[in-house]
């Protein structure tokens, strides 16, 4: 008997795995049928799965930059859309006709036309956005450009590619009066370079002449061969909330320094190219003995254009004359000229019997009028007259602490 009670108890021990075994069995058994349950005719129903909540909206807003008065826009338009809870597609410019415009995105989502739109023309934007789950939203902006009526330009002297003498500001000229308090903006939005034979930049500022121009002078003459560029962004900007109709730019060069000096008291005006003496002229100024409005202006003149005939009609300021002369080379609006006057030759080098033009021989005329290009300096000396800051281009005459002094 002792020896059988071991395999009794291994009996015992594996019957009891054995129903261990069984039991977890059952409980596997229990879980799973706990996942399912039964359905009528012995089917079982596949548990429902949470739906995710659908993705909130896009929302599109779009804007024009710096909409002037009565709504219009410039001719090159910033279109801006802002978008939240999405992702901008992008913006559509049509025309009435239904055309698109062609434009370009900046790295802001901003829009603007690759060309100006036309004057006056009306126009639709359509900016879209789309949100996580792929739903498109889009928001509409229709707006017009300024018309030619009622928008501003600008016009440049030198001109695109003129060669100018040594004393030849930059001058930008408005087709309208500039408010003072926009004044230092707009100024600060034109852009010049200027590159001296050297390479270096030439050191000069801007004045207001006038409240619808705005000279560029450097502070002493210009080095001959600066090359010189001038850009306007009108579209960019508005003058008493018009806007600009078109951008302005120029490139000119400075040409061979010819700078003359004329002295009423001795009757001679010396004329220098590039430092040297290229010729001495005898003249005859303004006559200081009658009419005052004869005497000839001392100050710096700039030579404004060119005639090879013109009439010297004197009847314009009530004067009693009317001469034909030639080669006449303007160096101010008054009315002086440097001109051929074969009837004072006797006179020219002597005294001054002119109305206040600098009356030298036909031949010394035409030798000063080939010479001449616009912006060359003549420097009258003698009189006491004064040349005025607004008598053509009469920008030399103030110092350079006269010309950057604030103004009111």
């Amino acid at each position: 008997m002792a020896t059988e009670q071991p395999a009794v108890r291994r009996r015992v021990f594996l019957l009891a795995v054995a129903g261990g075994a069984a039991g977890v069995s059952g409980m596997l058994a229990g879980c799973r049928s706990s996942s399912s349950s039964a359905a009528p005719g012995g089917a079982t129903s596949t548990p429902s799965v949470i739906s995710k909540p659908p993705a909130p909206a896009a929302q599109v807003s779009l804007v024009a930059d710096g909409v002037a008065a009565g709504g219009v826009t410039s001719p090159v338009p910033v279109l801006r859309p802002t978008v939240s809870s999405g992702t901008l597609q992008g913006v559509v410019v049509t025309a009435a006709d239904g055309s698109q415009i062609t434009g370009a995105g900046a790295a802001d989502g901003s829009w603007s036309p690759e060309e100006p739109l036309e004057l006056g023309a009306s126009y639709t934007a359509v900016a879209s956005a789309v949100n996580a789950d792929g739903q498109v939203v889009s928001v509409s902006l229709p707006f017009s450009v300024t018309g030619e009526d009622g928008a501003v330009r600008a016009k440049l002297m030198p001109l695109d590619g003129e060669v100018v003498g040594v004393g030849m500001p930059v001058v930008v000229i408005f087709t309208r009066e500039v408010p003072k308090a926009e004044r230092a903006k707009l100024v600060e939005a034109i852009q010049l370079v200027t590159k001296a034979p050297d390479g270096s930049s030439v050191e000069g500022a801007w004045r207001w002449i006038g409240a619808d121009r705005v000279h560029w002078r450097p502070k002493v003459y210009w080095p001959s061969g600066t090359s010189v560029s001038v850009k306007v962004p009108m579209t960019k900007v508005q003058v008493g909330g018009a806007w600009g109709a078109a951008d302005r730019d120029v490139a000119f060069t400075v040409g061979d320094a010819h700078v003359s000096t004329a002295d009423t008291d001795t009757h001679q005006m010396t004329v220098r190219v590039n430092g040297e003496v290229a010729r001495v002229i005898p003249i005859s100024a303004g006559r200081e003995d009658s009419d005052p409005a004869f005497v000839t202006r001392s100050g710096v003149h700039l030579v404004l254009e060119k005639h090879a005939d013109y009439l010297m009609d004197g009847r314009t300021v009530g004067q009693d004359y009317a001469t034909q002369v030639k080669w006449a080379t303007r160096i101010a609006n008054s009315g002086e000229f440097v001109h051929g006057a074969p009837w004072s030759v006797p006179s020219q080098g002597k005294r001054n019997v002119s109305h206040g033009c600098l009356n030298v021989s036909d031949a010394n005329a035409k030798w000063f009028f080939d010479l001449s290009q616009r912006g060359d300096v003549v420097d009258v000396t003698g009189t006491d007259r004064a040349m005025e800051l607004t008598n053509g281009l009469g920008d030399w005459v103030l110092s350079w602490e006269q010309w950057t002094a604030p103004q009111v």
